[in-house]
């Protein structure tokens, strides 16, 4: 009669083992399938781009020369955007106007991928 309580909790131990293994196999399961509909935040679209060397450019075109604008940035400095006829634009910017723009750096330069009026 003794030894059988010891081997009772025993088996009681090793099915709890089982069931809260499985649960966290399922409850693992369903936080995968979340991630891939798109309920729980994966990378964000902007980590992403960081990833592949595109940065954001914020500032004021101060010109345009041949097959690139002049930027002067946000933080001050300035910038020659290269842009080409991939370039993404929703419009031709002037001087004075504050712009975003997608960019990833080459060789010596900048190249803009897309430039958008500024929000």
């Amino acid at each position: 009669m003794m030894g059988s309580i010891p081997r009772v909790l025993f088996c009681a131990f090793l099915l709890g083992l089982g069931l809260s293994t499985a649960f966290y196999a399922s409850d693992l399961k369903a936080e995968q399938d979340k991630v891939e509909k798109g309920s729980l935040p994966g990378p964000s679209e902007q980590e992403a781009e960081t990833r592949r060397g595109i940065h954001k450019l914020k500032g004021k075109v101060l010109g345009f020369e041949a097959d690139h604008y002049v930027v002067k940035g946000s933080d001050g400095k300035q910038v020659n955007l290269h842009i080409d006829e991939t370039t993404k634009m929703t419009k031709t910017f002037a001087p004075g106007e504050r712009i975003e723009a997608k960019v990833i750096q080459y060789n010596d330069g900048h190249y803009a991928l897309s430039i958008d009026p500024a929000p």
